[in-house]
């Protein structure tokens, strides 16, 4: 017989370093760079049993799970009964539980298919008090966190480049700017525009130019039309002599009067009356683009408005109106004010005044998204942070707001810890005022009921927009000091597969000790639900290999990623190197012969010598 080609190697060297990581492994680089204590697991979100998926994974031995599916319909087929039962299970365990909010279709800015709506945003406001009553159904500890998406909306893109001096600079790529009158959204990108100027002239517009420019021309234009109508005004008057307005009031309040008058008469009426149609169409509109400039303006726009609202009422009425509201207008003050407002020139020139002067009090009916949502979701945060208050108080659960990836809101570090930050501001004023708490209580309670959930996956995804892994690190240092919940996942920075760690590029040890201090007392879950969709699967041996979390609880001793040296890889998809099977089937001996030979092999059928086989 020929000797084969291979040999197998002497394992039983003295020593764990014998053990090493596979070139395929997902080890990470670092032994016991998270106990197993501290790593969790994400159930199937897709599934509505997630009794069973928690069953199943503390079978395992994890001991910290998070429960939560991706749909809101998902998430209300689960009994409540079954929340109860987790707390249960978990308490049996010693096991920590936590909660992800549903994903779909819940925006806390309040943005829908047809863009923002109030409505949306409370109908969203009421659905995570629900997550709230279901969370401390299963909490038996206190201060669960509980992870929502900071937003489910389009949001701003940024990117790296390198500019003139040679130096990287973050620069927006693509601005989503909201309509704040009619909630739709309007994309803003980068634009370059060639003007004829002695040659050609380039001019390069960025979206927070365009956004500038949209809202000038928005506004301008809005004050133009009502302009262009105090024109066709002028146009009739000065046809027209001054005494014919008053033959016009006189017509427009006798019918027979009219009729008497001669047909070039009845004429100059009729225009007359067509002037004051369109000094009707400039007042309203005036009416509506100040009251849309009360409504959306600043503090010191509004007070500006109200100077300018009593400066016209005098150019209208040609009297005081602090005067005329207090009731002490004299009698020739009175006739004064009927024959000024009825000089249709003086209320066309008035109107116009007013026009031009409002023209400077621009709102901006156009703002970056990113504003606009830290407004409206930082209502919703405050509001369900209250609401958990007022159920369990100190032990109230609490929100762990997400990081979205880029094209989805709340991307990038500063703008969650603004809404963070304004979260916490609206709870705190809350409570001191509702509830009696001292600002340094309030301000205790809301660092503990509103935090951060880091998810590294996701910032990950800004490598598509020429991010490298130290600019990921100044995002998440941004927020580290709120985070109270991690979310570990991996992929190549192009979509959220969720993948084990270890097996895309997210620089994991970077970013975790970018987090410092409150990363390291974080939860921490490791989001699969990519794995166990394509791959089912637990990926939990894989997960502590790549951390290289110690085999014992005293942190001492060999860890998982030298304990993969046991076993070939499975990335290698060959199998065990001579498996038991081979000796079970053509080893020595008699007892692994079929039964019908007298030996202990289990067969299918009858015997041999009826069809069953060996």
């Amino acid at each position: 017989m020929r000797q084969s080609d291979y040999k197998i190697e002497n394992v039983y060297e003295p020593g764990y370093d014998s053990f090493k990581p596979n070139e395929d492994s997902p080890f990470l680089g670092k032994n016991g760079m998270i106990p197993v204590n501290q790593l969790g697991l994400g159930t199937d979100p897709r599934v509505a049993n997630q009794v069973a998926a928690l069953s199943q994974a503390l079978n395992q031995g994890i001991s910290v799970m998070e429960i939560g599916t991706l749909s809101p319909q998902v998430f209300e087929t689960i009994p409540k009964q079954h929340f109860a039962e987790m707390r249960r299970k978990a308490k049996l365990a010693e096991a920590q539980i936590t909660l992800h909010a549903p994903i779909q279709g819940t925006d806390p800015s309040g943005f829908g298919q047809q863009g923002y709506e109030e409505s949306n945003r409370l109908s969203v406001e009421r659905q995570l008090r629900d997550v709230i009553d279901k969370a401390i159904e299963m909490d038996s500890k206190g201060n669960m966190p509980i992870t929502i998406h900071g937003s489910n909306a389009a949001g701003s893109t940024f990117k790296y480049i390198t500019n003139e001096e040679g130096e990287r600079e973050k620069v927006t790529d693509m601005l989503v700017a909201v309509d704040r009158e009619s909630g739709q959204l309007r994309p803003l990108k980068e634009d370059v525009s060639y003007i004829p100027d002695f040659g050609v002239s380039k001019i390069k517009y960025s979206p927070e130019k365009k956004l500038e420019v949209a809202n000038r021309t928005m506004w301008e234009d809005q004050i133009d039309k009502i302009e262009f109508q105090k024109v066709n005004v002028d146009n009739i008057l000065s046809k027209i002599p001054k005494e014919v307005q008053i033959m016009a009031q006189r017509a427009n309040q006798d019918k027979e009067y009219f009729k008497q008058l001669a047909p070039n008469e009845r004429d100059l009426v009729l225009k007359v009356n067509s002037a004051s149609s369109y000094l009707e169409d400039i007042h309203r509109s005036l009416n509506s683009t100040f009251s849309k400039a009360y409504e959306f303006g600043n503090e010191d726009q509004k007070k500006e408005l109200e100077k300018l609202s009593k400066e016209f009422a005098k150019d209208l009425y040609g009297v005081d109106p602090d005067k005329f509201k207090s009731g002490k207008l004299s009698r020739e003050e009175e006739m004064l004010m009927s024959r000024t407002y009825h000089d249709f020139q003086n209320q066309a020139n008035s109107m116009q005044i007013f026009a031009e002067k409002l023209k400077k009090v621009n709102p901006g009916m156009l703002q970056d998204i990113e504003s606009f949502s830290v407004s409206k979701a930082s209502d919703t945060f405050s509001n369900v942070a209250f609401y958990a208050y007022e159920k369990k108080g100190d032990k109230a659960p609490a929100l762990s707001i997400e990081n979205l990836y880029q094209e989805m809101g709340f991307s990038q570090g500063d703008d969650l810890k603004n809404l963070v930050v304004t979260s916490r501001k609206k709870l705190i004023d809350n409570l001191v005022k509702q509830k009696g708490l001292s600002a340094g209580k309030a301000e205790e309670v809301a660092a503990k009921l509103i935090g951060v959930t880091f998810d590294v996956g996701h910032l990950n995804m800004s490598k598509k927009y020429g991010y490298k892994d130290e600019e990921l690190v100044k995002e998440a240092k941004q927020v580290k000091k709120f985070i109270n919940k991690v979310h570990l996942t991996d992929n190549f920075g192009f979509n959220d597969t969720h993948l084990p760690p270890g097996m895309g590029n997210v620089p994991f040890q970077a970013l975790l000790e970018a987090i410092g201090e409150e990363g390291a007392k974080a939860i921490k879950i490791n989001e699969v639900g990519g794995w166990f969709e394509h791959f089912k699967s637990s990926p939990f041996p894989q997960i502590l290999e790549a951390y290289g979390s110690p085999v014992y609880s005293t942190g001492s001793g060999p860890s998982w990623s030298q304990a993969a040296g046991f076993q070939q890889s499975y990335l290698e998809g060959y199998g065990q190197m001579l498996p038991p099977t081979h000796y079970q089937l053509f080893g020595a001996g008699f007892s692994q012969l079929p039964e019908s030979l007298g030996g202990q092999q289990g067969q299918q059928g009858g015997g041999r010598m009826g069809g069953g086989g060996f």
